[in-house]
């Protein structure tokens, strides 16, 4: 209807809702704190669009939550059927298969027939069967997202030590590139960025844990990775000169992850494919 609205952050409503003599919660002292915060701020709120590229990301955020319940899921199961196997066989099943849930071992479990209860052996079957649906599911997904991602035109994929599955999640809590205007923008929304703890002439610098996590988590990944047997050559540098300089590993690996912020957003930035450095 051409109505402009502003995006109103739920950490601005709470806090001047903390200030209050009795802050309860309803829907309709939300609505009243959500006005309030917009006369109070309504310069400084940023405008809410609908872009292509957010809608696009809206769809590889919901595809990577799905696999992630998947993953999860699917873990739990594993370690219910790693009880029911040992119930039936023992230690012995861990001899009969390299991976005891690979898909020829789980269509193994699904049809053999041992000598034990059979309401063990009836559970056992019936979680076999949902972990092969899972992995099925879980494949799904992921063509999903390489086609969402393939007709749309990211480029995130073709960095190093980042696949599909990782793109596609840091794209969906990324949203829209353009929200960030530089590189640090998205480094604070992510919780890559150093919190200053400075005094007087001493300067000091804490890890945050605020922003999004979930980005954050994908980015430890992606600056892991880069750092693995299969990296490349350049983050290796990288990381070893922070060592050098008297950095702990952890440390370095922090400076890694924001490094690999910049990399992110120069690549979504520009629609660019990854370039080594040599």
């Amino acid at each position: 209807m051409g109505i402009q609205l502003v995006h109103v952050p739920p950490v601005l409503v709470d806090r001047d809702r903390k200030r209050q003599t009795h802050p309860e919660k309803s829907d309709s002292l939300d609505a009243l704190g959500v006005a309030k915060v917009m006369l109070a701020s309504s310069d400084t709120l940023p405008v809410y669009t609908v872009s292509e590229n957010s809608k696009n990301a809206k769809i590889l955020k919901e595809l990577s939550h799905d696999r992630d319940f998947l993953v999860s899921e699917r873990t739990r199961l594993k370690n219910q059927v790693h009880i029911l196997l040992h119930r039936i066989y023992n230690t012995e099943y861990r001899t009969y298969f390299k991976d005891p849930f690979s898909l020829k071992a789980l269509r193994h479990w699904s049809k053999v027939r041992p000598q034990c209860d059979e309401h063990v052996l009836r559970t056992l079957k019936r979680k076999v069967r949902r972990l092969l649906d899972i992995r099925t599911e879980i494949q799904e997904l992921e063509k999903d997202m390489e086609a969402v991602m393939e007709k749309r035109g990211y480029t995130l994929d073709t960095a190093s030590g980042c696949g599909t599955v990782l793109a596609a999640s840091i794209i969906g809590e990324i949203g829209d590139i353009d929200r960030f205007k530089s590189p640090a923008a998205l480094a604070k929304y992510a919780g890559c960025a150093p919190r200053s703890h400075s005094s007087g002439k001493t300067e000091r610098y804490r890890k945050t844990r605020s922003g999004n996590r979930l980005l954050n988590r994908s980015l430890h990944r992606m600056a892991l990775s880069q750092i693995s047997r299969s990296g490349n050559d350049a983050a290796k540098r990288y990381f070893e000169k922070k060592i050098s300089e008297g950095k702990s590993k952890s440390q370095a690996l922090v400076c890694l992850r924001r490094h690999m912020v910049n990399v992110v957003y120069m690549m979504l930035k520009h629609n660019v494919e990854y370039r080594q450095p040599a």
